[in-house]
């Protein structure tokens, strides 16, 4: 039974026993989970849990476990966070299957929809999947214990195990194992869904069996979709078909066999996946095979979007995806002459290699990444230092490259270091293009060497409030006050 067939009966038969509260929230929860709507998930389920403790009669062990699974379910997956999520995904696991070291303490409170080991499963991988197989192979032996074929949990659970496999390296047995497991569903009187295509077309790809990925696309969107109730349950699984077909066709585009303008009209538009987090790895890669090819224009705008997504992916600590998205960022920067951009991408990758396992291979395109953005040419100043900002002040603003001028600054800075003139301007351009954290640095140093420098202390604060940065707010505050406090030094 997929998760919104149950859904659909469980809020027939609450509104059957006159519970239309408890009806109500049972459908919503998880839709405003497919879209990542924490914030109407936490207007919602108080009135949910209100009502749970008023209702009269019986009701299941496991309701209250459902209701508090999609806040998190929308953090983990929609979103795609990994550490930010982790404490609280782990606290719900034990609250739900006990502590796995207390033997005597076995039961378990997740119900037929939803278990509790979801959530740190989608946290692991989020988190860095291939260095923490072990973790979730553990898990998913425990986990699957408290649910059974036929379930939307077990469904969930089977896919967790696939993608667990397909991390592990080993794609081939993630196939038989949905096969497996979609016979035992379908013994049990039950259908699987969408998610389990999805897995489906993983695994392929990972195979690099990209036109049969294709293919099974084409089924899901033929069979399995209409299947999925109309509104935003539809809405959610049809755009990831979209993205996922998006991938597809662009590296089959860049293999020879797909036209490369229909793969390019595939591509959803950067705002979309910019919305939707959990679906921007697909579109970058599918940005990065376009552009490759010549099908979609490499320009600045893009990597103000790779950069945004990646800084967002290190603050949720989803640090194996920041630093996919960093490389990316970095190659297609270099691709373009962007040396700031992807000096800035590369130490992002670099600094989120530090915090993952089995990394191995994305050292490797860290140094591939690094050599190309290494061996830009160097850059000419037009004029002399001291007058680049009057000149590109000169520029028409429809013209004016952002990545550009930041090379010409920051390389007018290493002539001028101290000029606070080309570092408000590298303020300037470190906020047009999200990267106030890399601008913010040399701003700092010279904000602590000089606190008297209203220019430096007006820039830094400028991009402290851009990055919603307020610690670094009150450390500037204090920075100044203190400054101002001090005594003067005598002559």
């Amino acid at each position: 039974m997929t998760l919104w067939t149950w859904v659909a009966e469980t809020a027939r038969r609450f509104r059957e026993e006159e519970r239309p509260e408890l009806a109500d929230a049972v459908v919503r929860l998880p839709l405003l989970a497919a879209e990542g709507d924490t914030e109407r998930i936490r207007a919602v389920l108080p009135s949910a849990l209100r009502a749970l403790r008023e209702a009269d009669g019986f009701l299941p062990v496991w309701l209250e476990g459902y209701y508090r699974h999609w806040p998190l379910a929308a953090r983990v997956g929609h979103r795609g966070e990994g550490t930010a999520a982790l404490a609280a995904a782990e606290e719900a696991l034990v609250a739900a299957h006990g502590d796995a070291e207390d033997a005597d303490d076995a039961a378990s409170t997740c119900g037929p929809a939803s278990c509790a080991a979801q959530n740190v499963l989608d946290c692991y991988a989020n988190i860095d999947g291939p260095g923490r197989t072990a973790d979730r192979t553990a898990l998913l032996a425990e986990a699957m214990a408290h649910s059974c074929p036929g379930h939307p949990a077990w469904e969930a659970l089977v896919v967790a195990h696939a993608d667990m496999l397909i991390d592990d390296e080993r794609p081939e047995e993630a196939v038989r194992e949905l096969d497996l497991r979609a016979a035992e569903i379908r013994e049990a009187g039950a259908e699987v869904g969408m998610e389990y295509g999805f897995a489906y077309v993983r695994a392929l790809r990972y195979q690099d069996r990209y036109t049969d990925a294709l293919l099974v696309l084409e089924q899901l969107e033929e069979g399995a979709l209409g299947s999925v109730p109309a509104g935003t349950a539809r809405t959610a699984a049809a755009r990831r078909l979209r993205f996922e077909r998006a991938r597809l066709l662009a590296w089959l585009s860049r293999a020879g066999l797909k036209a490369g303008e229909e793969a390019a009209a595939a591509l959803p538009d950067v705002t979309e996946a910019d919305a939707h987090p959990r679906l921007r790895k697909a579109w970058t890669d599918a940005a990065e095979d376009l552009a490759a090819q010549g099908a979609l224009a490499n320009d600045w705008k893009i990597g103000v979007a790779l950069t945004t997504w990646s800084r967002y992916a290190e603050r949720v600590g989803a640090d194996r995806r920041c630093a996919q998205l960093s490389l990316a960022a970095a190659r297609l920067a270099a691709a373009r002459g962007a040396r700031w951009v992807g000096e800035s991408a590369l130490a992002r990758a670099r600094r989120a290699l530090g915090r993952i396992r089995r990394a191995d291979e994305l050292a490797a395109d860290l140094d591939e990444a690094r050599g190309l953005v290494l061996g830009l040419p160097p850059v000419v100043l037009p004029v002399d230092a001291a007058d680049l900002v009057a000149e590109l002040r000169k520029e028409p603003r429809e013209t004016v490259d952002p990545e550009r001028q930041a090379d010409l600054v920051v390389a007018a800075r290493a002539q001028r270091p101290d000029d606070s003139v080309l570092l408000s301007a590298l303020g300037q351009v470190g906020r047009t293009l999200k990267l106030g954290d890399t601008a913010a640095e040399p701003q700092w140093s010279r904000v602590r060497r000089a606190p008297n420098d209203q220019r430096a202390a007006l820039s830094l604060l400028e991009t402290l409030l851009q990055d919603n940065d307020t610690a670094g707010v009150r450390v500037l505050v204090r920075t100044l006050t203190d400054a101002a406090l001090a005594p003067s030094t005598p002559n």
